[in-house]
């Protein structure tokens, strides 16, 4: 009856401390060397368990993806089926359809009963300490008999789900990495009991795993990782129903951990029905199946509650569309092997909090739903330059069927990071490539620089202030050429250029059917049977249609498009036959990627390879699919002489070629007159602490990195402030001390740009390339502006009176 007590007593604790009360208490157990074995069977685990993940959440993941794998391998069994046999389903969807009746795999179908219903079988519960919580995982799985602990749980490297082809887990090691999170000496309780219903043992199995403590006679110079096992055997007892808190049940058969005293990081410290919650949606983006976290501890409005997580890619389904202003479909033919890589870009509308679906991690790459490495804002405002949708655009890259030679020269095994090779450099460059080629991300991101760029006021004061300040290169360079500058010439010509600032055109909407009945070619001309491409640049073909935009990646009623490349001929000098002599192999001498459909338009880029000659004829044969009948259409490329890069044309009247101020525009925090000219704090995001935005472009006509506006807060908190402190109450008054703070924050705005602009540029400063500039001079005029108020103001006053 020991066992039964000594598990108990460990479960009811729920902090580091407590579990240090218990092994105190059963000290002579827990004190013998010889009731502890090394996790692994091996002392050298160490670099194992803290070589994982970097952080505590991604860490946590692992543990859940667990849990996951035993879910569908309880439900393979159930069924009869070996897990690693071919009659086992091959992947995730179809498992998942397969043992839980879930239409196509897709859990955004099921009601949100028969969702709350499926998520009971895992449960993340919290207790204990508000920062520093003991988590609870349980899994209605397939469990595991006690002795079978230690080629399972205990086990490493031993590839035990390696042959399994419909769950996650892979390495036998990812779990190790939460343990690290545990305090300080990394306490983690395991228990079990067998789910397999033709090999059931009615014993229920435990251990505890912790950081062995070193002793001056261990004489080593590392720890190690161990489990509780008196005896060299895995403690177990009789006991048929268990009281562990779990919602809407208790524990029969399956699995616990507990996590005691586990460190999240500083922005996920809340409530897990809040903070937690977001994440483990993120970063399990395509959930195969729903999971449940309920908080236990002391949070007034979130205490006993809990919430489904379903995964965002469900989450979006599910919204109606409420949250999503577009979402954009891409298809890389990628260099680096036969596989042909899905993208699908969601663009999610103003307002819409970062934290809720991105976060930090803009650009994700997927294996099976699940996030095993992202890349943060920087990526999109930086490499593809859509810096005014940074924050509200989500790029997933699902690499499930890329083969597995080139995942794991992709991916690093801790499922949170790439490896800096060949393999990631060239698929980031097609990604980046193609995403940068999108005249519908370019005109998104227009379209909200023109909702805040509407006017430009002030512009005479500005260039007076401007004229008096010396000349700086630099500075000079973030301007565009166009504009009204002209002492800063050293001809000193007073002519002046208008800027003109061309709106994108909003693109008409067509309507469009759930299903296509129209698939046509739209810009090949039908009395020339080729389309020429250059062998050292692309081209690309545009078809019709009018289906709906999801219609290639929703969960139901999905279709495909499908690409064949047909070699004709290779290069000949015989003359070109009128009549189009049939194909013959498929070729791979073009790459073919695809955009759409997009409000009834799909678009292919066509790139010649390595292996294209000049004089190549290929055919290419396109199928969309439809239920009343597959669409087809063959078109024909032929690879033709390369085309010379364009040299940059000189710049004419060099001397008439002036600077061009960035618009000034104020915001307030309201418009009661419905003025289109005016910004609100809502356009913005803004409230009142906030006082600039620099809004910059590095895709002009010349390739340079430009500021084209700088906005201004005109009701921010400082000012209001400051007006009121200082007894500025008269309409003269107030209209000098708003055009002292607009022109200073403006100024000194865009100073500081140039300044941080070059350190990026400048070697040595490796730490300061990731910052993102307009950001930062937000930030850094926030705590700065009441100093400049005070300038402006107090000094100018008392130097005027000396």
């Amino acid at each position: 009856m020991e066992n039964k007590k000594i598990f108990w007593d460990l479960f009811k604790a729920n902090s580091e401390q407590e579990v240090d009360k218990v092994i105190n208490k059963y000290i002579e157990i827990f004190n013998n060397d010889n009731n502890w074995a090394p996790y692994g069977g091996n002392k050298g685990n160490c670099g194992t368990f803290e070589n994982q993940q970097s952080s505590a959440v991604p860490a946590l993941v692992e543990k859940l993806t667990n849990s996951l794998d035993a879910i569908l391998t309880k439900g393979c069994v159930d069924m009869e089926i070996d897990p690693k046999s071919p009659d086992a389903p091959q992947d995730m969807k179809t498992a998942v359809e397969k043992f839980f009746d879930v239409p196509n795999g897709e859990i955004s179908e099921l009601t949100s009963k028969e969702r709350g219903k499926l998520a009971d079988d895992i449960q993340i519960i919290a207790t204990g300490e508000k920062y520093t919580p003991s988590i609870l995982i349980y899994d209605n799985g397939v469990g595991q008999n006690h002795a079978d602990f230690k080629d399972t749980f205990l086990s490493l490297h031993n590839n035990n789900k390696a042959d399994i082809q419909f769950v996650q887990g892979k390495y036998n090691m990812g779990s190790t990495g939460s343990v690290v999170f545990c305090g300080q000496k990394k306490y983690q309780l395991i228990g079990s009991r067998s789910n397999n219903q033709n090999n059931k043992d009615s014993a229920f199995g435990f251990t505890l795993v912790r950081r062995h403590p070193l002793k001056e006679s261990d004489n080593a110079k590392t720890s190690w990782y161990e489990y509780f096992c008196p005896n060299q055997e895995i403690p177990f007892f009789e006991q048929d129903y268990f009281d562990f808190g779990l919602l809407n049940r208790q524990f029969e058969n399956g699995s616990i951990v507990k996590l005691y005293s586990y460190e999240f990081p500083v922005n996920c410290k809340g409530a897990i029905t809040t903070d937690l919650y977001r994440d483990l949606n993120q970063y399990l983006f395509d959930l195969p199946i729903p999971l449940r976290v309920v908080e236990k501890r002391n949070y007034p409005s979130e205490k006993d509650k809990s919430k489904v997580i379903l995964g965002n890619r469900a989450r979006i389904i599910n919204d109606g569309n409420q949250n999503v202003e577009k979402q954009i479909t891409f298809n890389i033919d990628s260099s680096l092997g036969n596989f042909n890589l899905p993208i699908n870009v969601i663009v999610f509308k103003k307002g819409v909090e970062e934290r809720e679906y991105i976060k930090r991690k803009s650009l994700v790459f997927t294996i099976n739903g699940q996030i095993h490495a992202s890349e943060g804002w920087s990526y999109i405002s930086q490499e593809l330059n859509f810096k005014l949708i940074k924050k509200e655009l989500l790029i997933i890259v699902d690499c499930t069927e890329i083969p597995v030679q080139i995942r794991q020269d992709l991916f690093m095994a801790n499922r949170t990071h790439v490896k800096s090779a060949k393999v990631y450099e060239t698929l980031h460059k097609e990604i980046t490539e193609q995403l940068k080629q999108s005249k519908e991300l370019k005109r998104i991101n227009n379209e909200r620089k023109d909702a805040i760029l509407r006017s430009s006021s002030d512009k005479n004061l500005i260039k007076e202030l401007m004229s008096s300040l010396p000349a700086d290169k630099d500075l000079l360079n973030l301007l565009k050429n166009d504009g009204i500058l002209n002492f800063l010439n050293p001809t000193g010509n007073n002519s002046s250029n208008v800027s003109h600032n061309t709106k994108a055109k909003k693109t008409q909407q067509k309507v469009l059917n759930r299903f296509p009945s129209i698939f046509k070619v739209k810009n090949i001309d039908e009395g020339n049977p080729y389309k020429a491409i250059p062998i050292n640049n692309h081209g690309h073909v545009d078809f019709e249609t009018d289906v709906s935009n999801d219609y290639l990646f929703r969960p139901v009623e999905k279709g495909n498009f499908n690409i064949e490349v047909l070699q004709r001929r290779q290069k000949t000098d015989v003359r070109v036959s009128p009549h189009l002599s049939p194909p013959n192999d498929v070729t791979d001498i073009l790459s073919v990627n695809r955009e759409g459909p997009d409000n009834g338009k799909i678009r292919l880029i066509i790139k010649p390879t390595e292996k294209a000659k000049v004089g190549d004829e290929v055919s290419i044969k396109t199928t969309l699919t439809s239920p009343g009948g597959d669409l087809e259409y063959v078109f024909h490329v032929k690879v033709g002489e390369g085309i010379n890069t364009p040299k940059k044309k000189e710049k004419v009247n060099q001397g008439h070629a002036f600077p061009n101020l960035p618009s000034l525009q104020k915001a307030l925090k309201e418009n009661p007159e419905e003025d289109p000219e005016i910004v609100t704090w809502e356009t913005l995001n803004w409230d009142g602490h906030d006082i600039v935005k620099v809004i910059s472009n590095s895709d002009d006509e010349n390739g340079k990195n430009i500021v084209e506006g700088i906005v201004i807060n005109m009701d921010s908190f400082v000012l209001q402030n400051f007006l009121s402190k200082n007894l500025i109450r008269s309409e003269n008054g107030i209209d000098k001390m708003n055009k002292k703070y607009y022109t200073s924050i403006y100024l000194h705005s865009l100073f500081l740009y140039s300044i941080f602009h070059k350190m990026q540029k400048e070697k040595g400063i490796e730490n300061f390339k990731e910052v993102e500039i307009d950001d930062f001079i937000s930030k850094l005029i926030k705590p700065y502006a009441n100093f400049l108020l005070y300038e402006n103001h107090h000094l100018v006053a008392h130097l005027d009176d000396d």
